[in-house]
């Protein structure tokens, strides 16, 4: 998996051992909690399916820019 970035959110698959990043792990959180399920729909809008993944990807490069 290698080092992460500073923020990076990672999300460890217990069953099959595999670490998600990004949109992936987030929509495998969303999948194991009922209430979350709502969102999963959203993550094929090309647009927020980005939005997710640059939020769950950390900082890249010396610093963070707040949104």
């Amino acid at each position: 998996m290698g080092r992460l970035r500073m923020g990076e959110v990672v999300v460890r698959d217990l069953r099959s051992g595999e670490t998600l990043r990004g949109t992936a792990g987030f929509a495998l959180l969303c999948r194991q909690i009922p209430a979350y399920w709502p969102l999963l729909p959203l993550l094929w809008i090309p647009a927020l399916r980005r939005r997710v993944d640059r939020q769950f990807s950390g900082c890249a490069g010396t610093g963070c820019t707040l949104d």
